[in-house]
C-alpha cells in the first residue's frame, strides 16, 4: 500500500510537471511562429512593392491572373507575383515590349509550378532553372533534358521566323528563341499540376502552401504592433 501510494503521488507530480513543461514548450513555439509569420509578412511587403513597380500598367492584369491561378491550383499568390515581377524586370531590361514581357513572365511562372509537379522538385528550384535557361545558362535545364544551347536556340529562331537563316541573333531574338525552345520541350510538363492535383505529393504541397498563407496572414495582423 505504501509503495502504491508513493507511486501515485509521483505520477501526480510528474503529470503536473509535464503539463507545465508542455505549456512552456507551446508558448515558445507560438513565439517562434509569430516571428516566422512577421518575417514572411515583411518579405511580402517588399515583394509586392517590387511587383507593382516592375509591372507598371500591367500590374492589375497580372494581379488578377495570379489570384485566379493560385486559387485554382492551391498556390501562393504572393510567390507567384514575386516571380512574375522578377522575370518582368529582367525582360524589360533586355528590351522586350510591355505585353511580350508580361506574356513570357506569366507563362514561365506557371511553367515553374508545372515542372515542380512533373519532376517532383521544389518550385523555387524549377523557377531558378528556368530563369537561368532564359538568360543563356545551359546546365541547369540540361539536367532535365531541356536544351537551350546556342545551336538549339539558333535552329529554333531560323525555323520559326524569329531571325533570317544564317543571320546572327540579337539579344531580343535570343530571348524569344530560348523561350520558344523551352516551351516546346516542356509540352508534357505543362498543365501537370492541374492534372495531378489529387496526388499525395501535390496535396501535401497544397497543404504547405495553405500553412504559409496562414502564417503570412498572421504576420500581417501583427505588423501594426511591430511598427
Amino acid at each position: 500500500e505504501k509503495s502504491a501510494s508513493k507511486a501515485q503521488d509521483f505520477l501526480k507530480g510528474f503529470a503536473k510537471g509535464a503539463v507545465i513543461t508542455g505549456v512552456a514548450l507551446v508558448g515558445r513555439k507560438m513565439v517562434q511562429v509569430g516571428k516566422d509569420a512577421l518575417a514572411m509578412a515583411n518579405d511580402v511587403v517588399e515583394s509586392e512593392q517590387l511587383f507593382d513597380v516592375s509591372m507598371g500598367r500591367m500590374a492589375d492584369k497580372a494581379r488578377s491572373w495570379s489570384d485566379k491561378i493560385s486559387g485554382e491550383l492551391g498556390l501562393n499568390p504572393y510567390e507567384m507575383r514575386k516571380n512574375v515581377g522578377m522575370l518582368n524586370t529582367m525582360f524589360g531590361s533586355m528590351g522586350l515590349g510591355e505585353q511580350e514581357a508580361y506574356d513570357m513572365s506569366t507563362s514561365l511562372t506557371q511553367l515553374a509550378n508545372d515542372m515542380a509537379s512533373f519532376y517532383n522538385m521544389d518550385t523555387e528550384e524549377s523557377f531558378t532553372k528556368l530563369r537561368a535557361g532564359i538568360t543563356g545558362e545551359t546546365e541547369p535545364l540540361k539536367r532535365l533534358g531541356i536544351l537551350v544551347d546556342e545551336q538549339t536556340v539558333a535552329q529554333y529562331a531560323y525555323k520559326n521566323g524569329i531571325a533570317k537563316t544564317g543571320k546572327a541573333l540579337t539579344q531580343q531574338q535570343k530571348i524569344q528563341a530560348r523561350y520558344g525552345a523551352i516551351m516546346a520541350q516542356t509540352s508534357k510538363a505543362q498543365g501537370d499540376l492541374a492534372r495531378t492535383m489529387d496526388s499525395p505529393t501535390n496535396q501535401l504541397r497544397k497543404l504547405n502552401t495553405q500553412f504559409d498563407n496562414a502564417k503570412i496572414a498572421l504576420g500581417q495582423a501583427l505588423q501594426p504592433a511591430l511598427i
